[in-house]
């Protein structure tokens, strides 16, 4: 079954996951052991962002160091180019061994057509379901099959340079008609408000993950992600424009600066950082990147604001963890499971929280001394009562990419908001009965 939704007693299992304070010191994972007169080599495929590289590569020399008849082999990608490379690989008859992935259908398939290592035993043997916050092993529990090993959480905010904030007398807006006005504001005193990086199209799509969840409701949208709807029904409801006109309406409030559909992630959150925009939507990794850019200004964060004529809770977080997976045709699967294990030990998810200020996923580690920024979400998860993760990840594949593609047209201003939910609805109908659902 695919994670759509994850319910408050999840966030309270993370705040007690992430606020834990002097954590006890776990001992590494211990080495395997290979023939002496071969070496098995194992294939990483990860993908490549410059403040997690260095810390990947260490984590990488660490396990060959210790296993010399066991060589890692990393091969990184772009965010959308893994994504297209990892579904051609997983299929093949040379997958890697170990692939990072996301949560939702990105993982289910690939369970559904067998192409994933049951972990439910080793997590057993190795002391996961002690160590690792239950509720995102959850998250990659599919049919009783524990899929992926979950290493980090993720989850969107606006983050904003208080001392522009402080300059021009802005506060943080509490609803979205308050964040257009404030982006109408920041025009007028001479602004781009905000960065917005949508050429790889992930970016796009995760305002549209939001603005479902709170003009659709997270009702509707569980069985439509899931293609449980009746085809009467399925992605049917006039709603689903009105999300799309949501992100059409901060593009009409001049929240965003030209040409967003040619503008990379990378050159978005270096507008941020080189302050010459206030405002930038995106994940807490990019607390990690900020930090990689030594950005020495205070920073604020906070959620997407509550819509006023919204049929969900707008109590909701966007958010989902990420996880390493083994591939069930390695011919090397324990050694395999070693490295992961080896990967989210309680020294590398420490160094997880302390380099790179990103949240890990273990109940024995010390945020005690973390920024403030991670204090923040720490705390606001808390408070939330529910979550919803990206939909480029919930979806079936082929709806996805429908997705991806129309929240660029809509930017761009080629199709309506109506035309897109329309393109939505025909691929999901189309998918629904390929799927036999």
């Amino acid at each position: 079954m695919q994670r759509v939704f994850w319910k408050v007693t999840l966030l309270f299992v993370l705040l007690a996951v992430l606020g834990a304070c002097a954590a006890p010191t776990v001992a590494p994972s211990a080495a395997v052991t290979a023939p002496a007169d071969e070496k098995i080599l194992l294939e990483f495929w990860t993908l490549s962002e410059g403040d997690t590289s260095a810390y990947i590569d260490s984590i990488v020399a660490g396990f060959n160091a210790v296993n010399p008849g066991v060589e890692v082999v990393l091969r990184t990608y772009a965010p959308e180019a893994y994504k297209t490379a990892i579904q051609v690989a997983i299929g093949s008859d040379d997958p890697p061994d170990i692939l990072f992935n996301w949560a939702g259908d990105d993982t289910g398939r690939y369970v559904r057509e067998g192409q994933l290592l049951d972990l439910t035993p080793y997590g057993e043997k190795l002391g996961w379901f002690e160590h690792v916050s239950p509720a995102v092993l959850n998250a990659f529990t599919y049919d009783g099959v524990l899929a992926g090993a979950a290493y980090s959480l993720e989850a969107k905010y606006f983050y904003y340079n208080k001392e522009m904030f402080a300059k021009e007398g802005l506060s943080v807006p509490a609803s979205f008609d308050e964040l257009l006005t404030l982006c109408k504001v920041l025009r007028e005193k001479g602004y781009t408000p905000m960065s917005f990086g949508n050429q790889d199209r992930w970016e796009g799509v995760h305002y549209l993950s939001i603005f479902n969840q709170k003009v659709v409701g997270e009702k509707v949208i569980e069985e439509d992600y899931t293609l449980a709807s009746p085809a009467d029904q399925l992605f049917a409801d006039p709603n689903y424009a009105q999300a799309f006109q949501k992100l059409l309406d901060m593009q009409n409030a001049g929240c965003f600066g030209d040409a967003v559909n040619s503008t990379t992630p990378d050159a978005a959150i270096a507008q941020f950082y080189s302050e010459q925009v206030p405002m930038y939507y995106q994940g807490t990794w990019a607390m990690g990147q900020l930090k990689a850019a030594e950005f020495d200004k205070p920073y604020g964060l906070f959620r997407m604001p509550p819509v006023t004529d919204g049929a969900g809770n707008q109590n909701y977080v966007l958010m989902g963890p990420i996880a390493l997976e083994v591939s069930a045709k390695s011919a090397h699967p324990d050694e395999a499971v070693a490295f992961v294990d080896h990967f989210i030990s309680q020294a590398n998810q420490q160094r997880l929280v302390d380099e790179l200020n990103r949240l890990g996923v273990r109940n024995d580690l010390d945020t005690s001394k973390t920024s403030e920024g991670f204090q923040f979400v720490i705390a606001d998860l808390a408070k939330a009562e529910g979550s919803t993760t990206w939909l480029d990840v919930v979806l079936e594949n082929s709806v996805s990419e429908v997705y991806l593609n129309v929240i660029q047209e809509v930017l761009a201003g080629t199709k309506t908001p109506e035309e897109a939910a329309d393109a939505v609805r025909e691929q999901a109908l189309i998918a629904k009965e390929r799927l036999g659902k």
